[in-house]
């Protein structure tokens, strides 16, 4: 098995690789995004290299670094605007916070390092002989670390670790917790019997991380690096063959889908909701790769961001804002990516009109409301920049008109996003002067 998956992991990008079973891979349709980028350019060092974000609400950020031989983290508390870094003398590898202050991290030790400052400084704790891999917490004492053969568990917050067996063998690349006691484990492929296909290794605990039994994923041949829990019986996992896989009924049964080209690896994925999410990865030109979703992973949008590299980590902090990494470079969006995102599957129809478009300088946004509601307006640049809002408040049932003055605002492309409490619309004008 595991001559088969390193040999699959090495070629991956060059070939075709394991052939599809298809009776569980189905392929919907993707909306095709245009070439405008709601993507932003944040941070960009060469000699850098990102490997995992991470958020906690409602404004800090962590991601993991390494620049010549030294292991740092970097740190933002404006949602990923701006960021300062912290030396840390320590193996960093996965990382997890339970607050913004308290964090844990399973370097390639058999530690765990933890800190209750905001990752000034760390203390270690033995795990016994689990290797580091991924790690997750059910809550703010109960977590998991999973290693190549087994896994350890706390229950006190990280002050000691102890080794219990997994259902499967399999690396675990990933793991995630939809309740304090329901939570998932995905990885390497494996075989359940001799007569069936190798699959997407999964696995599951009820009771907080104590014992764990297999899952079938019925996804043949795809090894699983990234999974997200909406609740403890829905799961969503992404991998090889440009798969992703959705459960809403604890693992009893999938959803599957192939996102275009069979040579993508989903390698990160990030939920802000039950609704809005990204998955995140390569694709065979190896470049990066980014995908949206605003009905739980129904359907996926291509995201567009300007000679991408492969992304290795994702996470999105609410509808609007959300951050990539790949190489030595962050990206942020603050409109949800590209403006062009599936407003056609929105449940309202605002039937929005703008005029004069073109404008020189002040655009008039028409439109119908089905009902009452608060109303504001958001107005950004092709960078994603905010060029000026308007808070239209509460408003009746009907046609209403507002006007945003662009006069001071150079010639291009611009756009909108009027939002509501139950939904969003996203429109385009261009200034010439």
């Amino acid at each position: 098995m595991k001559t088969i998956i390193a040999f699959f992991l090495a070629v991956f990008f060059t070939s075709a690789s394991f052939a599809q079973d298809s009776t569980q891979q189905q392929t919907q349709p993707i909306t095709l995004a245009d070439t405008t980028s709601g993507w932003q350019l944040i941070f960009s060092n060469p000699h850098y290299k990102i490997g995992h974000l991470r958020y906690f609400p409602p404004d800090t950020v962590y991601a993991t670094a390494s620049a010549d031989g030294n292991l740092f983290l970097m740190r933002s508390f404006d949602k990923g605007l701006t960021w300062d870094t912290l030396p840390n003398p320590i193996p960093l590898g996965y990382l997890y916070f339970t607050s913004s202050m308290i964090g844990y991290s399973s370097g390639a030790s058999s530690t765990v390092w933890k800190t209750t400052d905001g990752a000034k400084s760390w203390v270690a704790h033995d795990k016994n002989s689990v290797s580091g891999g991924p790690i997750v917490f059910a809550n703010a004492d109960t977590g998991i670390v999973f290693g190549s053969t087994s896994m350890a568990r706390t229950t006190n917050a990280g002050e000691t670790w102890i080794e219990i067996n997994p259902a499967l063998g399999a690396n675990m690349e990933a793991g995630a917790f939809g309740s304090s006691l329901v939570g998932y484990g995905v990885g390497d492929t494996y075989s359940p019997t001799p007569d069936k296909l190798n699959i997407g290794s999964c696995q599951k605990t009820t009771d907080g991380g104590a014992t764990w039994q297999p899952v079938y994923t019925g996804l043949a041949n795809v090894y699983l690096y990234c999974c997200t829990a909406l609740n403890d019986q829905t799961l969503i996992v992404g991998g090889t063959l440009g798969a992703i896989g959705k459960t809403t009924d604890g693992g009893n049964t999938w959803d599957s889908i192939v996102t275009g080209d069979q040579n993508r690896l989903y390698r990160t994925i990030s939920f802000a909701d039950s609704l809005h999410g990204m998955i995140a990865g390569a694709s065979s030109t190896s470049s990066g790769i980014v995908l949206s979703t605003i009905d739980a992973g129904k359907t996926w949008t291509p995201q567009y961001l300007p000679n991408p590299p492969q992304f290795t980590s994702v996470t999105i902090l609410n509808d609007s804002i959300a951050l990539v990494c790949g190489s030595g470079n962050i990206y942020r969006t603050t409109v949800g990516g590209n403006f062009s995102s599936v407003s056609q599957q929105h449940t309202i129809d605002f039937q929005v009109q703008t005029f004069p478009n073109p404008t020189s300088g002040s655009i008039s946004i028409q439109y119908q409301l089905p009902s009452a509601q608060s109303v504001s307006f958001a107005f950004y640049n092709v960078q994603g920049m905010t060029v000026g809002n308007i808070n239209a408040g509460m408003q009746d049932v009907g046609t209403h008109l507002v006007s945003f003055d662009g006069s001071s605002l150079s010639s291009g492309a611009y756009y909108f996003r009027l939002t509501t409490p139950v939904d969003f619309y996203t429109g385009s004008f261009t200034i010439q002067k």
